[in-house]
């Protein structure tokens, strides 16, 4: 664990940074209230640190990112389900929902096994007792507009496609540009109006100028 005063980002003394990235790796564009670790440790401080209101795993990109990018726009899955947020149902919606689809086994298998990864760290971190999940097939930019949500919190991850942009409360809703742009398999967890420390001062979109299909995956966390 390092120390906010460490970093040459100039970081809430109550936010730390965990296992930062690789000696000689890019750092992302620093964002306030925006905390970025290398670790699946950021998205349960969006949802504890009033000063901290996206969390980002700033992954590698997993396996399956590259399967993915060879599969056929008509074998990818488009689905959606609300469930219970234990293991097991988890693991189980997300076989279901990658079964919309006709990926070749190995992709799907891969598939399969991040989303249960990822969803259950999400369901742990947020005490969720229920899941609603979207893994979704998106042309276009499909929210254009930067905007917060209405929702305690929420997970997004692109596997296909480039991921969501963020930008300060500040920003032009409509014609801004993004301070800061999530890459295929990075892992946002973003409070919501609905949470009890707000939604934080950090605006998002969907990724503008995309010309192919992405695979979003998209979980809020009890829905209404």
């Amino acid at each position: 664990m390092i120390d906010a005063a460490a970093l040459p980002h100039p970081l809430s003394p109550k936010i730390t940074l965990l296992h930062p990235h690789a000696e000689g790796a890019p750092a992302p564009p620093y964002l306030p209230g925006v905390v970025v670790t290398s670790c699946d440790r950021a998205p349960g401080l969006a949802l504890t640190a009033r000063d901290t209101a996206i969390g980002i795993w700033w992954r590698d990109p997993p396996p399956v990112v590259a399967l993915l990018d060879q599969a056929a726009d008509a074998a990818l899955p488009d689905g959606r389900l609300t469930v219970g947020a234990d293991p097991a149902t988890i693991a189980a919606a997300a076989e279901d929902l990658v079964g919309t689809g006709s990926l070749a086994l190995p992709t799907a298998q891969a598939l399969i096994a991040d989303l249960t990864q990822v969803l259950t760290r999400f369901a742990a971190v947020s005490r969720a007792r229920h899941l609603a999940i979207r893994l979704e097939v998106v042309s276009g930019p499909a929210c254009r507009r930067f905007h917060q949500d209405h929702v305690r919190a929420r997970l997004l991850c692109s596997y296909r496609g480039p991921g969501t942009e963020l930008a300060p409360e500040t920003v032009d809703r409509d014609s801004g540009s993004a301070a800061l742009c999530l890459g295929t398999g990075h892992v946002a967890v973003l409070r919501g109006h609905r949470h009890p420390l707000g939604a934080g001062r950090v605006l998002h979109r969907s990724p503008q100028g995309v010309t192919g299909r992405r695979l979003l995956l998209a979980a809020d966390a009890d829905p209404d």
